[in-house]
């Protein structure tokens, strides 16, 4: 275990949350790409002379041993099944490494691909290779004694990242302000008017806007770029800081027709996140759950591994209550009692960091709606996974004394 010197308040199951997403990205980057592999990056597509790359001579590249049309398909075919390897948190490291692999091999092919992300994608899975392995949320940590293991973001690579972050993002800045455009204020107007623009609603609305009110749109994304590594050494400003680039990406994201530039910063600012914006709600509760609901006991290796708070457990049943004919689990805190998706909300502040930010999404939603959702699975819960041999879950002796049987 990490000691506090060396460890950032990123738990397991808040990375895994961030793997799950960008494994998801880069499974879908990598099947659209596969589609044009052979035209870009085989020597019957558009550069039939890899000679003609600059990188190809000195980068490490798979292509060196074969161009071939199928050789192209198949390397970025392959990088696939290892992003749903690595979302899943099964052989991730090695998976990321191939992954990083594929990227270099066709990047150095054809360096034509180059788009602003792909830094920032290559960074990530170079991180997730000096991060501890088997985070909870990971198949490799199914089943394990303590769901936590432990496992915290090393501060050093955390540290490297925001760094990143906060140098490219001023770096951007920096060169903006030798782009008429963008010293004028005209960029947002122009880049609305762009065909890559989303032709829908929001745009409109955009363009609707007073000329001065996108102008200062303009200046403020142009300034807070460029002052955005002197002011991040302000701690105060650093999560109104990442909060309006955030804002910006998902702009860009809901505005232009660029997921492969957009989707990536949006996953590099959940990885910059720091838990401590969000802190964990502290409190002493009791969390009453269906002790032969086997999705139940999965919720309940969630609270042990991502809560901060004083938790303890008990299964409906031990009370004489039939489970089955009332809400699959329950939060008592004092003298109030969360129900449904109260419950989970309240969980979810209970953890806070990235659960934070979902208990605040989901406290958006109407609680008829939300609550809806929550019904329908709870009908079938029990086939959802095989019913538990004991009413608590499997866990270590010390974390055993937290259940009241």
């Amino acid at each position: 275990m990490s000691g506090p010197a060396t460890s950032t308040n990123i738990t397991g199951g808040q990375y895994s949350l961030f793997r799950v997403l960008f494994g998801a990205y880069l499974a879908v980057h990598f099947w659209q790409l596969s589609s044009y592999a052979a035209e870009l990056f085989s020597f019957a597509g558009m550069l039939p002379d890899a000679a003609v790359s600059p990188l190809f001579a000195i980068a490490p590249s798979l292509l060196h041993l074969s161009d071939a049309p199928w050789a192209a398909v198949l390397l970025v075919a392959s990088g696939v099944p290892a992003a749903i390897a690595f979302a899943a948190g099964r052989w991730d490291r090695l998976m990321a490494a191939w992954m990083l692999l594929v990227l270099v091999s066709v990047f150095a092919r054809n360096p034509l691909i180059a788009n602003p992300a792909m830094p920032y994608v290559g960074f990530m899975l170079l991180a997730h290779l000096a991060v501890p392995c088997a985070p909870y949320g990971s198949l490799e940590a199914l089943g394990r004694a303590d769901p936590a293991g432990g496992w915290r973001m090393p501060r050093s690579v955390f540290m490297a990242a925001v760094i990143v972050l906060a140098a490219s993002y001023s770096y951007s800045g920096l060169t903006k302000l030798f782009s008429d455009t963008w010293v004028a204020g005209d960029t947002i107007r122009l880049v609305l008017q762009n065909p890559l623009a989303r032709d829908w609603v929001l745009r409109d609305l955009f363009l609707a806007m007073p000329e001065g009110a996108l102008q200062g749109l303009t200046w403020f994304v142009l300034y807070v770029e460029l002052l955005f590594a002197p002011l991040y050494l302000v701690k105060g400003l650093r999560p109104w800081l990442w909060g309006a680039m955030l804002g910006v990406q998902l702009g860009f994201l809901l505005l232009l027709r660029f997921p492969d530039l957009t989707l990536p910063m949006l996953l590099f600012h959940l990885f910059t996140f720091d838990p401590r914006w969000l802190p964990a709600r502290r409190a002493a509760a009791l969390l009453r759950y269906d002790g032969e609901c086997g999705v139940c006991h999965l919720a309940v290796r969630f609270a042990i591994a991502e809560n901060g708070a004083d938790l303890t457990f008990r299964p409906m049943q031990a009370d004489g209550v039939d489970a089955a004919a009332v809400s699959t689990w329950e939060i008592v805190e004092g003298d109030a009692t969360y129900t449904k998706t109260d419950a989970v909300i309240r969980l979810l502040t209970y953890s806070g960091g990235l659960w934070g930010l979902a208990a605040l999404a989901l406290r958006s939603v109407p609680r008829s709606f939300r609550d809806g959702g929550y019904d329908a699975l709870a009908r079938i819960r029990r086939r959802l996974a095989p019913r538990p041999p004991e009413l608590c879950p499997l866990v270590s002796p010390e974390l055993r004394r937290r259940f009241a049987e």
